[in-house]
């Protein structure tokens, strides 16, 4: 089969996208609201961009026509972000973080999940393995699109130490027992399963 993008609502291009393109890591993002509460809410339009800077990219749709998502808003008025990559352990909360609220009104009380000290003016999610403390570094809006590339500077780490071992100066995380949670088409997500390994050639 033989299709032609151009020939595509955008639609029926997402839906495309987003059931070939898998599985794709989920960068579950929380920002601080105007008023005193977080938001949070997952992204699966995620990536690694550097290692030198440590840069990552989160593209963001609208929540709407017109109407930004609050996680957009907050971070181009805060400049930071606390990222966290969940694993299947809080697939349930993930999944209700996702829900379209109204500004203001928080994720976290329905998700079910706590908070923990982290950054200075940012607190992580207890339950999440990996969590990266980011800065705003650059903003991209795609013309005539409703989505947004936000680039994010990876400030401040922190990675359960059930999952860390070191060898030598390298820090080896266990992605068995971070068992990360992906993105699928439509409803659906993926775990890790089966992993292979294979030696680089020189």
């Amino acid at each position: 089969m033989r299709v032609q993008f151009d020939q595509l609502s955008a639609n029926q291009r997402y839906h495309l996208i987003t059931q070939t393109i898998t599985p794709r890591p989920i960068a579950w993002i929380l920002t601080k609201n105007e008023s005193a509460s977080y938001n949070l809410a997952p992204f699966s339009y995620f990536a690694p961009v550097s290692s030198d800077p440590a840069i990552v990219m989160v593209s963001i749709g609208n929540k709407s026509a017109n109407v930004a998502k609050d996680t957009k808003n907050n971070l181009l008025r805060e400049k930071e972000c606390v990222l966290h990559i969940p694993s299947e352990e809080v697939m349930n909360a993930v999944n209700e973080s996702s829900a379209t609220l109204a500004y203001g009104e928080s994720e976290i009380p329905a998700s079910g999940i706590t908070l923990a000290e982290f950054a200075a003016t940012l607190p992580r999610i207890s339950e999440a393995k990996v969590a990266m403390h980011c800065k705003l570094y650059d903003v991209h809006s795609i013309e005539n699109a409703s989505f947004t590339a936000v680039f994010l500077e990876i400030l401040d780490m922190y990675i359960d130490e059930d999952l860390v071992t070191q060898e030598s100066s390298r820090i080896m995380v266990d992605n068995q027992k971070l068992n990360p949670l992906a993105r699928l088409g439509g409803d659906d997500y993926a775990l890790v399963g089966k992993t292979v390994t294979m030696k680089r050639p020189n």
